[in-house]
């Protein structure tokens, strides 16, 4: 039985910590330790003089970005149970105990007592493929984001500077479009150029793959442009510089990408053994998902990624269509997003489900929300059982119990 509730108060400097002893409902004081192996011994210390039994205690670590990581390694590796708190969760429970005031001290000891809610699964040390797999989707995802941000940028430049460029490159981050845009950034520098050094750019991008007839409407499109002339030298130091970074940043995805890659061959899974995905999308969904046999039931499944209805009542009132949770892992989300929209165009299943679903009148975007409930059940499935997805089970299974 718990004796004892640590609360950790995490910062970049340091931590701060309550510990509530249970039987007596009484708090010792609090105390700070700094953000090292001086300052964990100390808590390690301090725990130690109440009990040496490392099953005594059960500790909150606010899970605040990175800085409560090393500290929750650290106690992990000693045998300690410890578990995350939601940040926002423990300044609505300091709240609803009616405390205004907020101190790291204060912050401590709510952590420390909302512990005695009973509902926290204690973390446990990640094999190093997946601990490595969650690190490295993560950053993909970042990546991707800002790449997205980036040809944002480039296209709202464009407008201005060089608005029928799009009319020509149908995706301006294609490799040939960029390489034209750092060594021609702009009408003027195009027409400056001429048709020869166009070409010769756009042969070296993509040899083969432009002629001479394209490069002509390229230069042509360049002396009609109606272009901000006098804003071209600003713009076109912005686009060459946001071509070159974007060519950087598919570089970085390309290389974070082949080590996702070599990590996953590791796992006891292949692409083929879901209904949908690439590898990157299902290692950013196994890698979040961790220990599968922490989730005893599909719902707190669906739940832990918030694929699941914001439920709303109040007296005889009870919202019938009530919005998606929003509490769930934003990484997955995404990617069950994603992973849900190609299924309903790939996937014959999903995609006679979603037609059927949209004759019965539907809405799509309610619709694909299922899909997503589907998709996510069946990985449940694979991942708890270890079996690959058969995309004829029900049927095998009628027959199965037909069977005599």
């Amino acid at each position: 039985m718990v004796k004892y509730h640590v609360g950790v108060e995490v910062g970049k400097n340091r931590h701060h910590v309550s510990i509530r002893d249970m039987s007596m409902d009484t708090y010792y004081k609090a105390f700070s330790i700094s953000c090292d192996r001086a300052g964990f011994l100390k808590l390690v210390s301090a725990l130690e003089r109440l009990s040496t039994n490392k099953d005594d205690f059960i500790i909150g670590v606010e899970a605040c970005g990175p800085y409560g990581v090393t500290l929750s390694y650290f106690l992990l590796s000693l045998g300690y149970k410890v578990v995350e708190i939601n940040p926002f969760r423990a300044s609505q429970f300091r709240k609803a105990e009616g405390k205004k005031a907020k101190t790291d001290r204060i912050d401590a000891r709510s952590l420390a007592t909302i512990l005695s809610l009973n509902n926290h699964e204690p973390l446990s040390t990640p094999s190093p493929v997946i601990d490595n797999l969650k690190e490295l989707t993560r950053f993909r995802a970042d990546l991707v984001k800002e790449r997205s941000s980036m040809l944002n940028r480039l296209h709202e430049t464009l407008t201005t500077l060089f608005p029928e460029f799009n009319r020509v490159f149908k995706e301006i981050d294609s490799t040939s479009s960029l390489a034209l845009l750092i060594a021609f950034p702009g009408p003027e520098s195009i027409i400056r150029a001429g048709e020869e050094k166009v070409a010769q750019s756009l042969s070296n991008a993509s040899p083969g793959r432009m002629g001479k007839g394209m490069v002509r409407i390229i230069v042509e499109t360049a002396r009609n442009t109606v272009g901000v002339l006098q804003k071209q030298p600003a713009l076109g130091i912005k686009v060459s510089i946001l071509g070159e970074r974007l060519i950087a940043l598919q570089g970085a995805i390309d290389r974070v990408e082949k080590e996702i890659a070599s990590l996953f061959s590791k796992l006891p899974h292949e692409p083929k053994d879901f209904p949908i995905g690439n590898i990157p999308s299902l290692a950013t969904i196994i890698s979040e998902v961790g220990d599968i046999h922490r989730f005893l039931t599909l719902k707190q499944f669906l739940s832990h990624f918030g694929w699941c209805p914001q439920s709303f009542q109040t007296g005889n009132y009870r919202l019938e269509h009530p919005r998606m949770s929003h509490a769930g892992n934003k990484y997955v989300r995404k990617v069950v997003w994603m992973l849900s929209i190609g299924a309903i165009r790939l996937v014959p299943r999903y995609r006679a489900y979603f037609e059927r679903r949209v004759r019965e009148g539907k809405a799509k975007m309610h619709i694909l929300v299922a899909v997503g409930r589907k998709l996510l059940s069946v990985f449940y499935a694979i991942l708890k059982k270890s079996i690959p997805y058969d995309p004829n089970w029900e049927e095998n299974r009628h027959f199965a119990l037909a069977k005599p």
